[in-house]
Parts: C-alpha cells; structure tokens; sequence
C-alpha cells in the first residue's frame, strides 16, 4: 500500500502534558501497546472535552534507531501546570510531513510508521527534535484508529 505524505508548516508550537515512558526500538512492540492501555485506563476517562489525544516521540538519542521518549496526553495552553507524574513536552513549530492513516489499532499508525522508516523517500531529511501522532478521540471509542502522523523535517 502506497502512502502518501503531505508537507506542511506547523506555525505555532503545541503543549502536550500526559504520562511518560522511556523507550527503545527493541523494546517499543512491547511497551507501547501497554502505555497506551495505561493511558486510556487511567487518564483518558477523566479528560472532558478533548477531541484528540498526542502521542509525542520526543528526546531521540540519535536517530530512530536508539532510545527515545514517548508521552501521551492531550494540547494544554503553554502556562498549563504539569500534574505529578507527567511530563509537558514542546512540540516545535517548523516543516514536517504529515501521513494519515486509519483502521485497526493494532496495526494502522505501526504499519505507517513502517512506511516512514523505511519506504518514505524523505527519511533521511527527519529533524529527530519531537515527532507526533494526532488520534481522534471519537474513533479511539469506537475501538478504531482515525490518526495523522506528523514527522518533523530539517
């Protein structure tokens, strides 16, 4: 399957506050699906009117291949106060290209994120500052994945 990448400007930075988790790529298919069904267990419940929810690659060790930083949650306003135990991460203005992708939960946004390591043309252009997944909350309760996945370009 083809997937097509639109490149856009991001102008203003985004605020996103949500429980963090360290991360590699050898241990990513296993600790992602359990920090999401943290997520959505123990903070997406109490969120009221949220329309989407972020998940943030963020604090790259180089590349994608090593260590990183995920953190989920939700657009705050910049002065927003960080609960206990979350994280506020900054997502940078600047150029990135923007995948969509939808189906099922499981495999979707890996299947597009599969495509960005290793079919996308532009690959060797990413930033590694903060890349991103914006999900529609309203598809998340439907027990489906309506998502866009941002990836930040030097």
């Amino acid at each position: 399957m083809k997937m097509h990448a639109e490149y856009l400007r991001q102008d203003e930075e985004l605020v996103i506050i949500g429980p963090a988790l360290r991360t590699s790529p050898e241990q990513a298919g296993q600790d992602i699906p359990l920090h999401w069904q943290r997520f959505m267990r123990e903070h997406l419940p109490s969120l009221k009117d949220v329309h989407d929810v972020y998940a943030v690659y963020c604090d790259y060790e180089r590349d994608h291949r090593g260590p990183y930083t995920m953190v989920i949650g939700t657009r705050v306003s910049a002065d927003a106060p960080v609960p206990e135990g979350l994280r506020r991460v900054v997502i940078p203005r600047g150029e990135y290209a923007r995948f969509m992708t939808r189906g099922d939960p499981a495999q979707a946004v890996v299947r597009t994120w599969a495509h960005v390591w290793d079919g996308w043309e532009r690959r060797g252009e990413r930033r590694y500052v903060a890349d991103f997944e914006r999900h529609a909350v309203s598809a998340m309760a439907r027990g489906t994945t309506e998502a866009e996945v941002w990836v930040g370009l030097s």
